[in-house]
């Protein structure tokens, strides 16, 4: 065999060996690859961060102060001014894992741990600031009688006159630190009957801790650096990577009994800790999230970027409960859905309270119009998060939920007696960020990317190479033939680019005799 033709044949093997590698044998291997690495199997790095995540998420607090209560217990809008960030580190991890190897599952509890950062809050904030606030248990007790036992509520006005030392309003001045960890007092030191029959029944309440004779009440003072109830259980991705995090049970339960349908009460998705990798822009992600007893989709919106690496961004909303009739279950019945924008999680709290996004953004604008002091900005109250999209890894997310009061008209509690039962009175919002580090960002680097563009190089590299090869040996295995065939094809080209260029100047002659002849035509014209 001619050497040129081994090194058109070797150039050509050199090509298809490019091919091969970057669009048939490297997919499979990153793909196969990534799938073990993002597994939640023992002994992987990903099922240690999962474990306990080696870095703080931000976590902001910001608290409404109402400055019109009087005229809110008339029945007035509430007027409104936003206090904070109260920033806090939050510390995540994952305790009592039980593998579940049969299921391909595991079952953990989980324990936040959250540190204040007075160098991170708002400027001069140190949480000993005084906010008027709705008294949320003295709300929840009235609301909750007026709605189950209506008849015992002579008996209850009586025992929060003792309990509240006979209160002007439903707002209570408090603490900051005081209603978000340490805990507002409950003066349950009492022997008057009603009182002390309504202290045995708050003592019930998990939220609400005892604290000698009295109860303490906090948002988060329960959550903070204890194990939670609530036990999860989730695929581990080792047999499927795409079932990764995928919850299957909460507290031994395979789905909720709460709303009022199936589409409502199955959990779906993941644990908001981890997502499945290979994410395209068509893919919805679900994630359940027990304190509003519901899973949130959220959607492709666009591409984007973090920290030089390409990501996809993803959004989401709590909905239009009232336009969605497959969402309609979360409500009592269809006619009864709260407006586009809030999500009514009273069944899921205990507690009268109305989740939406921070300042009511992407509410219907009546919801908006109903409080003095909102001012919506997507960039600042929307939720998002920025995923890279091979591995699944969120490089930096804003989860952000606003909870607010709602009201309710009671004839029969002087307190109760003006108010407007479907007016809102926003309690607080919450900021939980993500936003991957340097250290972190250069480690996924290596990791994953440093690989995958050795190979496009490469891939590329060989095709090229290879193609230019082929292409060089071919030519001069069979210079002769081309040569020759050049000196033929050369003068029957000449020959017709000769034919050609008369064809133009007669052409050329035929125009100008033509433009002459109007020329003379107009001239004798004018005369």
């Amino acid at each position: 065999m001619h050497k040129l033709t081994k090194w058109a044949i070797g150039s050509l093997s050199m090509a298809i060996f490019g091919i091969m590698l970057g669009w048939v044998i490297f997919p499979k291997v990153l793909h196969f690859q990534i799938s073990r690495e993002m597994s939640l199997k023992k002994g992987t790095d990903m099922r240690e961060m999962w474990r306990k995540v080696p870095f703080a998420l931000d976590f902001k607090i910001y608290v409404f102060n109402c400055t019109n209560p009087e005229e809110v217990m008339k029945g007035e809008k509430p007027r409104v001014q936003e206090v904070g960030p109260f920033y806090y580190e939050e510390w995540k991890e994952k305790v009592n894992l039980e593998d579940i190897a049969e299921e391909d599952a595991i079952s953990y509890n989980r324990k936040d741990t959250f540190i204040f950062d007075k160098k991170k809050s708002g400027p001069g904030l140190t949480g000993n600031e005084i906010v008027m606030v709705p008294n949320i248990v003295l709300i929840t007790t009235a609301i909750l009688v007026a709605v189950e036992k209506p008849t015992m509520l002579n008996l209850v006005g009586k025992a929060l006159d003792y309990i509240y030392d006979n209160p002007k309003t439903i707002f209570s001045p408090v603490k900051v630190s005081d209603l978000l960890f340490d805990g507002i007092e409950i003066n349950c030191d009492q022997t008057e009957f009603a009182p002390k029959a309504v202290c045995t029944a708050m003592k019930k309440a998990k939220d609400l801790v005892p604290f000698g004779k009295k109860l303490k009440f906090s948002l988060f003072g329960l959550r903070n650096a204890t194990v939670e109830e609530g036990k999860f259980k989730v695929l581990r991705g080792i047999k499927n990577i795409m079932d990764v995090g995928k919850v299957v049970e909460f507290n031994g339960e395979t789905s909720q009994t709460i709303w009022g349908g199936p589409d409502c009460n199955n959990y779906g998705g993941t644990d908001a800790t981890i997502f499945p990798p290979f994410l395209t822009e068509k893919d919805e992600l679900l994630s359940y999230s027990p304190e509003i007893c519901r899973s949130l989709g959220a959607w492709y919106e666009r591409k984007s970027s973090y920290g030089g690496i390409a990501a996809n961004r993803y959004v989401a909303n709590l909905g239009d409960l009232r336009n969605e009739p497959k969402w309609q279950c979360f409500c009592e019945t269809p006619d009864t859905c709260p407006k586009k924008g809030l999500m009514d999680i009273s069944k899921c709290v205990k507690a009268p309270l109305v989740a939406s996004l921070p300042h009511f953004l992407e509410a219907d604008p009546s919801v908006q119009a109903s409080v003095i002091g909102h001012a919506p900005d997507i960039e600042k109250h929307g939720i998002h998060i920025d995923f890279e999209p091979m591995s699944g890894t969120p490089l930096q997310a804003k989860k952000r939920i606003q909870l607010n009061v709602q009201l309710m008209q009671i004839d029969k509690l002087e307190l109760f007696k003006g108010l407007l039962s479907e007016q809102l009175i926003p309690f607080i919002w919450v900021e939980e960020g993500l936003a991957l580090d340097k250290p972190f960002i250069k480690m996924l680097e290596n990791q994953l990317f440093i690989f995958i563009r050795i190979v496009t190089v490469l891939k590329w590299l060989l095709f090229v190479a290879g193609s230019l090869g082929m292409i060089v040996a071919l030519g001069l295995r069979h210079k002769e033939k081309i040569v020759k065939f050049a000196s033929q094809v050369g003068p029957a080209a000449d020959g017709q680019r000769q034919q050609t260029n008369g064809h133009s100047l007669n052409g050329i002659a035929n125009q100008q005799k033509l433009v002459i002849s109007t020329i003379q035509t107009a001239t004798q014209d004018a005369r």
